[in-house]
């Protein structure tokens, strides 16, 4: 287990804590006055008051995890404080430079799969070091047009445990994906992408024109683990098609699936490892129809079931919504996610940082 700490001076960092456990209590436990303890699979941190200071303790079975634990603590607090505090970490892991996390990839495969969705597959170095049983990656794509003998410039962490991107000229195009398979032996990974009319650069229109030999950035995988429950009942639209994929693949033969899928027609349906009830908007825009939220609302909840769900923001507050206030369903039995926002390009949060936000 790698070690590492700090401590912020700060007279709202307190506060600031408080209001970043409020908000996770499925991953951050503690009495309102700390100490606050994060668990997840990667690592941990926990973090002790006294006075105005705070003092903050991270662990990582391995660099990447470190540096996760590092980075989820920095970039919230500072979310919280509104502020770009700065923090110096002392003990074993990284300090500045590229993040063990991050990979160059580059293209070997591409091919169609249904009339909106992409398959890419990537060549990824050292990809056994890397947390797979994670869902999502962030991709990064170069800036267009940019000279073949000019390599991308990628984030780096700062000594602060964040990460710095480029800006200007070098500035990348982020967007959060989903792996949907994995081959060790092969040392790649396939990301699948839809594709979807889009008034400026998109990672779809990338997907859809890549060569072999072209270069992206990953970060991760980080967040997104799949589930484990005696049910699972797993929604979305196709943004959200290759984690319920996986999800359904990954499930085990004692656990009870139910996927309940959002598309526009038969042609964009696919076979999966599990039972799927197909929506189809027929034609209506993707973020315009009530479909999943009135098939949740045609279910009844079970005492061991997990919800799952990925899809446009509008839908997301009302599965929330009915999730949480009509089958008052406690927080770690279920995930439910805005994948993307109607008229508006760019990454979601999986859930709003802010419970105000909400």
């Amino acid at each position: 287990m790698l070690h590492a700490h700090t401590r912020l001076d700060h007279r709202n960092g307190a506060s600031a804590m408080v209001r970043f456990a409020a908000d996770h209590p499925e991953y951050i436990t503690g009495a309102k006055a700390g100490p606050w303890r994060m668990q997840i699979p990667l690592g941990s941190f926990e973090v002790r008051q006294d006075g105005e200071t705070l003092f903050i303790a991270a662990a990582g079975g391995d660099p990447i995890g470190l540096s996760y634990m590092k980075l989820i603590f920095v970039d919230h607090i500072r979310e919280y404080l509104a502020a770009e505090v700065e923090l110096e970490w002392e003990g074993d892991g990284q300090r500045h430079g590229i993040p063990p996390f991050f990979r160059e990839a580059r293209v070997t495969a591409t091919r169609r799969l249904t009339p909106t969705m992409q398959r890419v597959t990537f060549a990824v170095p050292n990809l056994e070091d890397l947390p797979l049983d994670e869902l999502h990656v962030r991709l990064l794509l170069p800036p267009e047009r940019r000279r073949e003998d000019l390599p991308p410039v990628w984030p780096m962490l700062t000594a602060s445990g964040a990460l710095s991107f480029p800006t200007g000229p070098d500035t990348l195009l982020a967007r959060v994906y989903t792996i949907r398979h994995v081959d060790r032996a092969r040392g790649e990974v396939d990301i699948d992408f839809v594709l979807h009319p889009a008034a400026g650069r998109s990672a779809g229109d990338w997907a859809a024109t890549c060569r072999p030999g072209d270069v992206a950035g990953l970060l991760g995988p980080g967040g997104g683990a799949i589930p484990q429950a005696p049910r699972l009942l797993l929604l979305g639209d196709e943004t959200a098609m290759p984690a319920i994929a996986r999800m359904l693949e990954a499930a085990s033969p004692d656990t009870t699936c139910e996927a309940i899928i959002e598309v526009d027609g038969p042609a964009d349906e696919q076979v999966l490892a599990g039972p799927v009830e197909w929506l189809h908007r027929r034609g209506a825009a993707a973020g315009t129809t009530r479909l999943l939220v009135e098939a949740l609302a045609r279910r009844q909840p079970f005492d061991d079931l997990y919800v799952w769900a990925g899809c446009e923001f509008d839908a997301f507050r009302e599965i929330r919504r009915h999730v949480r206030s009509v089958w008052k369903m406690p927080r770690d039995r279920h995930l439910v996610a805005a994948y993307w926002r109607r008229g508006v390009a760019g990454e979601m949060a999986e859930e709003p940082h802010h419970s105000s936000a909400a």
